[in-house]
């Protein structure tokens, strides 16, 4: 499906061969004005593909506020000295589109007057600044060098959207170092992870975070790493996030622009928020980082629903970034990787069967078993009872005071996780008209849960997300401009539930032939994390899942501009392979 868009979203679908009907006897079908049509939707179409770059452009007046047409201006990248050239237009207009993102240059020179230098301006994704410069009568020879950022507010019509620059990523702290928390630095975006179902390493729940932008679920929401879709895999919400629950590569990111609303059509598929992540390049100077960071229990105090003391917890957060030059100003590098090590008890309290529960003493209302039949139903009752472990906490009591057959368990078992996330990005300048990039990404991690509500029951998850993205920039001219990208993402997705290492063997108990012990609830629904009377026992419900997510993205945008006006169309092609096994109950309930 070809995707053509303008200010109404039009979307043109060329139809299969069978669909096509010859023109009726005695008429003549005629192609032109469906051509013509066409070509009228894509000359007043905007850029039909997300937005990975800044542009510039302005006006060059004399010292009276005439235009200086002909004028020559360079715009170089502070960074890696690839630079731009273009001429002013007779109204003394300039415009450079397709820029990556950093800190620029603009030198502009004219017969009759100095060169006018305007250095620090710093342009961000999807920016469309406008730098208008001055030139004083004088000698060619002669140079002025103002210092002087382009305007913060932008004068051109743009979409509400909320940058989050580099030092903010880099600055602010981050419990964890998802870096995709700053999003709520923008006004209209709440994150309420902490309401989900479930939570790491357990069923029927999302691994990234969930953030709800201008009213619309997390679904809605658009994650793109370099113009590229970031695709997550779990049972309920595809965002992306590692097996942490993070989205981690702090150092990889660069900065990121958060679309809530009345975005163009150059943006879509779904609508919510469009977060647009940038990552880091190499430089003409090499430069990284390596750090360490620790996290542990020794000055945690006890909460209300631990035995003893605050449970033990570590967590080390540990990698590196080098980037750099491998053919000064024209190829360059940059790598990071980080992992992730965390080993946590988290506290629990859960209730499980009694005693007299156990023993045959305690017999639930209308119960078919007669008195003299009431170890023989224990007896069969316990095969099931055996799948809590013993209790050590008091029994609850009914408030007539007799015993409720529910008593309390406290426990703190453990959670390991793995996470290894990295990413290699290469720049290349074929020449001045033609640059190009190539960027991997990579997250893989496993955690191993043993589950807080059942200490016999163990879930294991396992994720890995990929990304890549190629893109090509030629420049026919300083005024036609195309920008061709490729993309691959990848999620993987595996959950299983099974007995913890070391259960009693009375307490594994198969529900179906030879597979492992299946969920039993009591006092609740069959849903995957029901509220119940006891805590869940066996296999969790939601055990032996797959998602396998595949992603091909083709785009394609041309940009033209002529005089003070700018021409940009563009198509967007997407194929989408989705294989899954989320089958509730496959061990039985």
């Amino acid at each position: 499906m070809l995707h053509f868009a303008e200010t109404n979203c039009v979307k043109l679908e060329r139809s299969p061969k069978s669909a096509v009907r010859p023109a009726a006897p005695g008429r003549r079908l005629s192609l032109t004005p469906v051509f013509l049509l066409v070509l009228a939707l894509l000359a007043l179409a905007p850029i039909a593909v997300a937005q990975v770059s800044a542009s510039l452009s302005g006006t060059v007046t004399d010292p009276s506020g005439a235009a200086v047409s002909g004028a020559t201006l360079t715009v170089k990248d502070m960074h890696t000295e690839v630079q731009r050239a273009t001429v002013t237009d007779a109204a003394g207009r300039y415009q450079v589109l397709a820029l990556p993102v950093g800190e620029y240059e603009i030198a502009v020179k004219k017969q009759g007057f100095a060169e006018e230098v305007r250095r620090g301006i710093q342009l961000t994704v999807g920016q469309d600044a406008t730098v208008d410069l001055r030139l004083h009568v004088g000698e060619v020879s002669q140079q002025i060098v103002v210092e002087a950022d382009a305007p913060p507010v932008s004068v051109t019509t743009s979409d509400v959207s909320g940058l989050v620059g580099e030092r903010q990523v880099k600055d602010l702290p981050l419990n964890g170092r998802s870096f995709d928390e700053l999003v709520t630095l923008n006004p209209g975006v709440v994150n309420f992870t902490w309401e989900k179902t479930g939570g790491i390493g357990v069923s029927n729940s999302t691994n990234g975070n969930n953030f709800a932008v201008s009213g619309n679920r997390p679904q809605q929401n658009l994650f793109l790493l370099n113009g590229v879709e970031y695709t997550g895999a779990a049972e309920n919400n595809m965002q992306p996030g590692g097996i942490s629950g993070q989205l981690l590569g702090v150092d990889a990111v660069r900065e990121f622009n958060v679309l809530r609303n009345s975005y163009g059509a150059e943006y879509g598929k779904r609508p919510g928020a469009q977060v647009s992540i940038i990552t880091q390049s190499g430089t003409n100077r090499w430069h990284g980082s390596a750090y360490e960071f620790l996290r542990n229990n020794d000055l945690d105090a006890r909460n209300f629903f631990d035995v003893d003391s605050a449970p033990p917890f570590q967590r080390n957060q540990f990698g590196a970034s080098l980037g750099g030059p491998i053919q000064t100003d024209k190829t360059f590098v940059f790598a990071n990787y980080e992992g992730l090590r965390q080993n946590l008890h988290q506290t629990s309290e859960t209730f499980v069967p009694a005693a007299d529960a156990r023993n045959g003493t305690l017999v639930p209302l209308g119960s078919s078993c007669a008195p003299a039949q009431i170890p023989a139903c224990a007896a069969v009752v316990n095969q099931l009872l055996n799948l809590w472990p013993l209790a050590n906490g008091p029994e609850l009591t009914l408030p007539n005071g007799n015993p409720s057959g529910i008593a309390e368990l406290f426990s703190s078992p453990l959670q390991t996780i793995r996470e290894d996330f990295g990413t290699t990005r290469m720049d290349h300048v074929f020449s001045e008209k033609d640059t190009s990039s190539a960027v991997y990404t990579i997250d893989d991690g496993a955690d191993v849960t043993a589950t807080p509500l059942d200490p016999y029951s163990t879930d294991l998850a396992r994720l890995r997300e990929q990304v890549l993205s190629l893109e090509e920039t030629h420049l026919f001219s300083p005024t036609f401009v195309n920008t061709a990208r490729f993309g691959f993402s990848r999620a993987a997705y595996f959950f299983l539930g099974e007995p913890t290492p070391g259960t009693p063997a009375a307490a594994v108990t198969s529900f179906i032939g030879n597979l492992p012990t299946g969920a039993l609830v009591v006092g609740g629904s069959t849903a995957s994390n029901p509220a119940t009377q006891l805590g869940l026992a066996g296999s969790n419900n939601g055990s032996n899942l797959n998602v396998f997510r595949n992603i091909f993205t083709y785009e394609d945008q041309v940009r033209v501009t002529r005089g003070r006006h700018q021409v940009s169309f563009g198509a967007w092609f997407q194929q989408f392979q989705s294989n899954e096994k989320l089958a509730l109950s496959q061990y039985g309930q």
